[in-house]
Order: structure tokens, then C-alpha cells, then sequence
């Protein structure tokens, strides 16, 4: 080996060392295989990682980037001798990237509440989407305003006009301190009834309405209530409600079946050979077993709840038969 090689190529390879810990993950580089991969010895390798260690702590002082497509962070070593590792750890790491995923998440979120006009919820998210948007940095806060602007886009699909607005705000507070909730009428589509006490056990957002999940106080077989046809609500702090402890909504209320509850049953639908790739690719909600290739192409898939409205309008949109 040269005697002069370390000095020709150690701020390429200092560079180098830096580069492929920040690629390497939480595992680490493990340095000891580069002395052969380099043609240097185990010194020289040792060297070079305190050259990078340098420039990385000089990198987070000066908090500069440094280097184009760099990022600040710190390179601490793992381990000792042939067992040395170098661990690169972004100071945007963790908590910070976390709370850009929820800046997002409430973006898309904002969208149907104020389609609904409840701005009881949707009040809450912006003052949450603000007090994110004001830790990060200025350009980024410009990219997730944007993002609100032009990054999400709600269609409501079936908007429901609430017929009284304290109706949410009584339904919201019984829910958080799990009481019970008393109307003065409810405007059922068979016939209006009075003075209704129900037991909330979950708030669900379907076909852009809302609704209450529970049952009758007193009983125990829950139903599906809908916030825009209750009227004179208000929250009874004196009645405490008991969720039961297997109690899971999305038992009751799956994925594509809409906000209505079947009675209990057996519902066998036909998937057209057409569209089976992408609606069988995964197991449908309440499946029984494998779907059944028919002679045409066409499968029939047998699920496990009682025929309903939520199930012939799902099926529909997705041009399946129910049987």
C-alpha cells in the first residue's frame, strides 16, 4: 500500500463512510470488512471514522446540510474492534416526521367534517392542523397549506343537513364521558317517536351522515340512530353507560356495508368474472370461506350477515348481484 493513500483518499472516503451509515438504518455500517473492501489496514479504517465523526458533530453544530442532499443528524459508534459499528440518527427523525404524517392525516381528515357542516369537529382539527403547521419550518408550512388547498379533495356523496345542531354537541359530550343521551323526538322514516333515551357507544360517519351506534337505554340489542333526524337532544350526566366488554363496531358496522345493521343471516352474492381480480384480492367483510368458481367465470362468495340496504347499495356500486 502507498504511504500516502490515507492522505489522497481520506476526505472521499470520510465522505463516503458518512453517506452509507446514514443508508445503512438503525442497524448500523459495520466498518472492519471496509479495510479489505479498500485495500487499507484497520488503522487507516479507524482513522477515517473519526474524520466522519468530526465532520458529522461539526455538521450539528454549525447546523448546516453541509453537503447537498445531507441531512444534520448524529453518528455515534457502536460496539468495539472488529465489532464497530457506525449508527447515523437524523435530528428530524422520530417526533418530527411523526407530526408531518399528522399534519396529513388531519389534512385529509378536514374534508368531509366541513362538507358535513360540523364545525364542532372540524374546528377542533384546525386548531390542531395550526398548532402543527407553526413547529415546522417555513417552507414545509407552505407545502402542507398547499396540501390542504389542492392535496385532498372531498366529493360529498349523499350530504345530510342536521335538523338540529345541538344535537352533535350533546351526542360529542355523552360519548366522551360515556352517559346516556335523551330526545324530545326522533323523525324516524316509519313513524316520529317521542322522548327517546338511548346508551351511544360509538359516533360512525357513513354516506355522509352521522350516526349513533347503541341501543335503547334499558336493552341491550344495539341499532343505528341518525343524528340528523334527532331532535331536542340533550346529555344525561346522571346516566352512566357500560360499553360490553366485547363490544367491537366494526362487528356491526364493516367496511362498505354502510351505516345500517342486518339482522342476523347469510347473504350469497356473485362476483362478475370481470370484475373478480380486484374484488376478490383480498377477503371480503364477514366472507364465509372461498369464494366458488361458477362454470361462466363468475364466483360466488357467501358472507356472513343479514341482507340489508347498505349491502344492495354496496353491491351495486361495485356491479355485483346480490343472490
Amino acid at each position: 500500500m502507498p504511504p500516502h493513500s490515507f492522505t489522497q483518499d481520506g476526505p472521499r472516503r470520510a465522505a463516503e463512510l458518512l453517506l452509507r451509515a446514514q443508508t445503512a438504518g438503525s442497524q448500523g455500517l459495520e466498518v472492519y470488512p471496509l479495510a479489505a473492501e479498500w485495500g487499507v489496514s484497520w488503522q487507516t479504517v479507524r482513522r477515517l471514522v473519526a474524520v466522519a465523526e468530526a465532520a458529522a458533530s461539526a455538521m450539528a453544530r454549525s447546523g448546516e446540510r453541509a453537503v447537498r442532499g445531507a441531512v444534520r443528524g448524529r453518528l455515534e459508534r457502536t460496539g468495539e474492534g472488529r465489532r464497530t459499528r457506525l449508527v447515523w440518527t437524523p435530528v428530524e427523525s422520530g417526533a418530527r416526521r411523526g407530526r408531518h404524517t399528522e399534519m396529513v392525516a388531519l389534512a385529509a381528515s378536514l374534508g368531509p367534517w366541513q362538507a358535513l357542516g360540523i364545525d364542532d369537529v372540524a374546528s377542533v382539527l384546525e386548531r390542531q392542523l395550526r398548532g402543527a403547521l407553526a413547529e415546522v419550518p417555513a417552507e414545509r408550512a407552505v407545502l402542507v397549506r398547499d396540501l390542504l388547498d389542492r392535496g385532498f379533495y372531498y366529493q360529498p356523496w349523499m350530504p345530510r343537513q342536521m335538523r338540529d345542531p345541538d344535537a352533535v354537541d350533546a351526542v360529542l359530550s355523552a360519548l366522551f364521558y360515556r352517559c346516556a343521551v335523551r330526545m324530545q323526538r326522533y323523525h324516524s322514516p316509519r313513524a316520529a317517536r317521542d322522548t327517546l333515551t338511548l346508551d351511544p357507544w360509538t359516533l360512525v360517519q357513513a354516506l355522509d351522515g352521522l350516526y349513533v351506534l347503541g341501543p335503547e337505554t334499558g336493552t341491550s340489542q344495539p341499532a343505528m340512530w341518525a343524528l340528523h333526524r334527532m331532535e331536542g337532544v340533550e346529555w344525561l350526566k346522571d346516566t352512566p353507560v357500560v360499553l360490553p366488554r366485547s363490544y367491537r363496531p366494526a362487528d356491526l358496522v364493516g367496511h362498505g356495508y354502510g351505516p345500517f345493521i342486518g339482522a342476523p343471516g347469510e347473504v350469497t352474492i356473485r362476483v362478475p368474472a370481470k370484475e373478480a381480480p380486484w374484488v376478490l384480492e383480498s377477503p371480503l367483510q364477514g366472507q364465509i370461506g372461498e369464494p366458488e368458481p361458477l362454470p361462466n367465470g363468475d364466483f360466488r362468495v357467501r358472507l356472513g350477515v343479514g341482507h340489508h340496504l347498505g349491502i344492495a347499495l354496496w353491491a351495486r356500486g361495485l356491479g355485483l348481484v346480490v343472490e
